[in-house]
């Protein structure tokens, strides 16, 4: 809801001051090569290189992007593996593995003697913070795995997209922004589940109307409280849905709580269900009268997954790119009518694509035709090759 750049700036400056050690420089860092290579060493690195948001969209990229051009590094953190950590495997031309230990990972990094090293998300994970401060290749960039500035002053580039910036994105980065054509993810379109659940599957009521929000219930931003609360009392028989983060409770009854305190005449409408598995989540998008989106923190992953199976969104355009990730979906599809400008529209449209059938058919069909341009997109690796 504001432009962080100078609150991280500053942290960044505290945590050097406090360690100078953090801005550990490679050897290979310190000398300027004057020749053209024919060959760049790229290395990837992210904590979450497995079935997560940041795995997600950062998989295809990896495994495309140009072997004639680019040696392909990926450095492996302990952690979580599955099938998506094994297909990023396997795509690398090497697998580097570190130890969260900043010593022992810095002069590992520094071993390969990278020309670029991509970082798929900076602030997500403190250890990948702080591995961030030094100087491992003579270019770092990061992306929009976390779509915030670093702050941190070896970062060189923001990768991010000219559908999420707004005309005064420059400011918002201590990086220098790069606005790519398209959304910068290779993602691959997620297959509508084979077998057709109900809402008795998820013990939801069958005469409400459901208002879908799924992403995480830590990015629900006290902002939003009232647009939810006035659209349930614009539709008493709406119910607004919520997936609960299956970590005990704690973050669901502090929400309860919230909305107890900020709209308390509509907290019976608003029904938790819990976490799920991966198919079960895309067939409640299935089942939902509408998904809503969030303005001050969007969601890339979960916009992809609802708009790959057909199922409308409402988006509403944020002021930072954080806020404009289904947005930005819709823009690269050439598609307009389902994103709102502030909370009124937002409520309009909800309401319409709840309760207005004709309307809602039509905004399947148009997703329908227009989402091929989301999903398995060469042109998004190319264009960062050519970065």
């Amino acid at each position: 809801s504001q432009n962080n750049r100078t609150l991280l700036e500053d942290i960044a400056k505290l945590h050097i001051a406090a360690c100078p050690k953090l801005t550990y420089e490679a050897k290979h860092c310190r000398f300027k090569k004057g020749e053209q290579k024919d060959r760049l060493r790229i290395g990837f690195l992210s904590s979450f290189f497995w079935n997560h948001t940041v795995g997600k969209l950062s998989r295809g990229i990896i495994e495309h992007f140009s072997r004639d051009h680019f040696d392909v590094i990926v450095f492996r953190l302990p952690g979580k593996k599955d099938e998506i950590s094994e297909v990023i495997d396997q795509a690398a031309d090497k697998v580097v593995p570190l130890y969260r230990k900043l010593d022992r990972d810095w002069k590992i990094i520094a071993e390969e003697e990278l020309d670029i090293l991509f970082y798929l998300d900076i602030g997500m994970d403190p250890y990948t913070y702080f591995l961030s401060f030094a100087r491992l290749a003579p270019v770092q960039a990061v992306t929009i795995g976390h779509a915030e500035s670093s702050g941190i002053p070896n970062i060189d580039y923001f990768l991010s997209s000219e559908l999420t910036e707004p005309d005064d994105g420059d400011d918002h980065y201590s990086e220098q922004l790069i606005r790519l054509s398209y959304l910068p993810t290779y993602y691959y379109r997620p297959k509508v589940p084979k077998k057709k659940l109900t809402r008795t599957d998820y013990d939801l009521p069958r005469d409400h109307r459901l208002y879908v929000y799924p992403q995480a219930l830590f990015k629900l931003h006290p902002g939003l409280d009232a647009t939810f609360g006035e659209l349930l009392r614009r539709d008493p028989g709406g119910r607004l849905v919520l997936i609960d983060d299956g970590k005990g409770g704690h973050l669901s009854n502090l929400i309860i709580e919230r909305f107890s305190r900020s709209c308390p005449d509509i907290v019976d409408q608003v029904i938790l269900v819990p976490k799920m598995p991966y198919e079960k989540f895309l067939s409640l998008l299935l089942l939902s009268d509408a998904i809503l989106d969030n303005p001050y923190l969007s969601g890339t992953n979960s916009g992809l997954e609802a708009l790959g199976v057909g199922v409308p969104i409402i988006a509403w355009a944020g002021k930072y790119c954080s806020g404009n990730c289904v947005t930005a979906c819709y823009r690269q599809m050439g598609l307009s009518d389902l994103i709102a400008t502030d909370q009124e529209s937002f409520l309009q449209l909800t309401l319409r694509l709840a309760q207005d059938k004709e309307f809602k058919l039509q905004m399947q069909s148009d997703i329908k035709e227009n989402s091929h341009k989301l999903f398995e997109r060469i042109e998004v690796v190319q264009e960062m090759e050519a970065f």
